[in-house]
């Protein structure tokens, strides 16, 4: 299915890695013209040189640490600058600190990161970007918040109400931008196989004497169950869904949180 997105103007952040890859090249795949943010250059290039050949009709990358308000306005004037417009923002940046010995161990700094690694970076592109869409006569945005934003996981208290703040936040600019023709929606994945996530089940598992699989399994279990499904989930199993959201074929869905998590109880 053609999504309708050839041509479109595209930034995306936290582009190097995991779901943030992953939506590059889905958006590539669609003929989209990019401009892909994160801090890393030599990973970032690399993915641009893969959406290339995914079929991105530009791409260009811009080095930054996006919590910096100043690196964040620099991104969105350079996609800007480098596209002539912009037409899609896609927010994938949520930093995540394990609270690993609980809620009273884990002191007000770590909260601070969170506050700004998850949640404020994310507003202030938002607020960056609107402007310039609004110049377009619309266009999307999509967030990536996160399924725990709906219910408990131990250790991740900070992260996960800090992902629900970033949906409430989504919720509000679809509501507020809707006259003004900008979708706003939250994809809401489960457990999702990127670097980060990959990297603590070995790490864990290497310890415990078990292999990905069966970490999976033993996670699923101790957190009732989190997904239905009998595996992880694939980055690109989220890039997909940002790709329709950011595409005139989701032109009225607004507001939304998609799950994508395999199915869950929560």
């Amino acid at each position: 299915m053609d999504l309708g997105l050839r041509g479109a103007a595209c930034l995306v952040t936290g582009a190097s890695e995991g779901m943030g890859r992953a939506s590059v090249l889905s958006l590539a795949a669609e003929g989209a013209r990019l401009v892909i943010a994160a801090r890393s250059r030599g990973p970032l290039e690399a993915v641009a040189d893969q959406a290339r050949g995914a079929g991105a009709e530009h791409v260009d990358v811009v080095v930054g640490d996006l919590t910096d308000p100043e690196h964040a306005e620099h991104a969105v004037s350079s996609a800007v600058s480098s596209l002539g417009g912009l037409d899609v923002l896609v927010n994938t940046i949520g930093i995540c600190e394990p609270e690993l010995d609980g809620i009273l161990a884990t002191d007000e700094q770590a909260w601070m990161r969170a506050y700004e690694g998850v949640l404020m970076v994310n507003v202030r592109l938002c607020r960056l970007a609107i402007p310039h869409l609004r110049r377009r006569g619309g266009g999307a945005i999509v967030n990536i918040s996160a399924m725990s934003a709906r219910h408990h996981l131990p250790m991740l208290s900070h992260y996960s109400s800090l992902k629900a703040a970033l949906a409430h936040f989504t919720k509000n600019c679809a509501r507020e931008f809707a006259p003004d023709h900008i979708r706003s929606n939250a994809v809401m994945p489960g457990m999702i196989a990127s670097e980060g996530v990959t990297r603590r089940l070995d790490e864990r598992g290497a310890e415990l004497g078990l292999d990905e699989q069966a970490m999976f399994e033993r996670t699923n279990d101790k957190y009732l169950g989190v997904t239905w499904w009998d595996r992880l989930g694939r980055p690109e199993e989220i890039g997909d869904v940002v790709a329709f959201l950011a595409s005139p074929r989701a032109s009225y869905v607004n507001g939304a949180l998609v799950n994508v998590d395999g199915g869950s109880i929560f």
